[in-house]
């Protein structure tokens, strides 16, 4: 197949294995709150972040050695397994440790995708190649909770986990199948402190992954807590929050591949960076809010911070891919780390937050630590 066809085949790969993540991560920390202790929910999101930050390290190292479609084959087949654990098993340790692995496993099969997504990609159309991706994924992630909340408001956990093992199914075909085993041709050696220290040293990957990372904060703190605040503390029923959550990121769906074009035209990433943390924050701040005002104000609230978040992730995303070559899976997978290095801290804070003030407090933290992102992006400087 022509690059072309790859990289759509590559799209729908994306889309459907968005829309099984999508299906079940904004209910994670529910149904787990519901085997196990509260307490230890947050320890499971810590325990998994570690293990998918040693997992982008030496995933790039065996893609290169087997190959994209054993490696992601592999992955997908245990949290097909992983699923199917959370829709039939009701022991609390197996469920805890079926979620670490799974959640931790689908940060690697992203990675996976980026690095296929990557191969067939020219460096002179990254907005726009990684404008359509996220905008394919992203489709996945809209339609995901209007049929979550349907499904789990009616069936229950059990349903909604089995119908995400169905989902699941073809991200195997299509990945494995349909598309050719990429082997890496330079994996990285260098260790992660290497890695850390290469991005520390190189002004543009530095200031971009601090970007990269608050906006990873901000969806790792959103996914944990967002749908506890809904649901318990102001008692918006699931297939009202599934409508909300759907018509909140429809934001990503409208706004992504025409902001990847632009980027490629006039590379503005820089300001789209600035302006999009600044809308972040300031929604951010109206969610406390949720117990006292309309379902339909807090829709447009929520809307408003995926319009800041969609200009962040498709700006740091384009900025980042065209600093480095496909090769450099090393990179790669430390700019990826931002993702469970987010949700090792995010937690950790979360629950040190919790100690002293009620959840609703978390979000004017998350508007603050929003803005404190806009001054990495201001000292970020354009790649044409």
């Amino acid at each position: 197949m022509k690059h072309r066809q790859l990289l759509r085949t590559t799209y729908w790969a994306g889309f459907i294995f968005s829309l099984t993540v999508a299906l079940t991560i904004f209910v994670n920390s529910s149904f787990l709150g519901t085997k196990i202790p509260s307490d230890v929910v947050g320890l499971c999101y810590t325990a998994s972040a570690i293990i998918g930050i040693f997992g982008l390290y030496i995933i790039p190292k065996l893609i290169n050695r087997f190959g994209t479609s054993f490696i992601l084959g592999f992955l997908i087949i245990v949290n097909i397994a992983n699923l199917l654990v959370f829709a039939a098993i009701s022991n609390p340790t197996i469920i805890a440790i079926s979620f670490i692995l799974f959640f931790a496993f689908n940060t690697l099969i992203y990675l996976g995708i980026d690095i296929i997504v990557e191969r067939f990609s020219e460096n002179a159309v990254q907005g726009n190649v990684r404008g359509s991706y996220l905008t394919m994924m992203n489709a996945g992630w809209v339609i995901a909770p209007l049929v979550g909340g349907f499904v789990l408001d009616r069936l229950g956990f059990s349903a909604l986990y089995g119908l995400a093992v169905a989902i699941f199914i073809p991200v195997f075909i299509v990945v494995c199948l349909q598309l050719p085993s990429i082997k890496t041709t330079h994996a990285s050696k260098a260790t992660i402190l290497q890695l850390a220290k290469k991005f520390m040293s190189h002004r543009r990957f530095r200031l971009v992954f601090i970007v990269n990372f608050i906006l990873q904060f901000f969806y790792a703190w959103m996914v944990i807590y967002t749908p506890i605040y809904l649901h318990d503390v102001a008692h918006i029923p699931w297939d009202t929050i599934g409508i909300v959550f759907a018509i909140m990121l429809t934001a990503f769906v409208l706004l992504e591949y025409p902001l990847g074009k632009i980027a490629d035209k006039i590379h503005i990433e820089k300001h789209l960076m600035m302006i999009g943390l600044f809308i972040m924050g300031l929604a951010t701040f109206f969610i406390t809010g949720a117990p006292i005002i309309s379902i339909s104000a807090l829709t447009i609230i929520f809307f408003m911070t995926r319009v800041g978040a969609s200009m962040v992730e498709v700006s740091t995303e384009s900025y980042f891919f065209k600093c480095v070559d496909h090769a450099d899976t090393g990179s790669i997978g430390f700019f990826e780390n931002t993702s469970p290095f987010a949700y090792l801290l995010a937690p950790l804070v979360g629950s040190f937050v919790l100690v002293f003030a009620p959840i609703q407090t978390l979000f004017p933290i998350l508007g603050v630590i929003c803005f404190l992102g806009i001054f990495a992006a201001m000292q970020i400087r354009s790649v044409k």
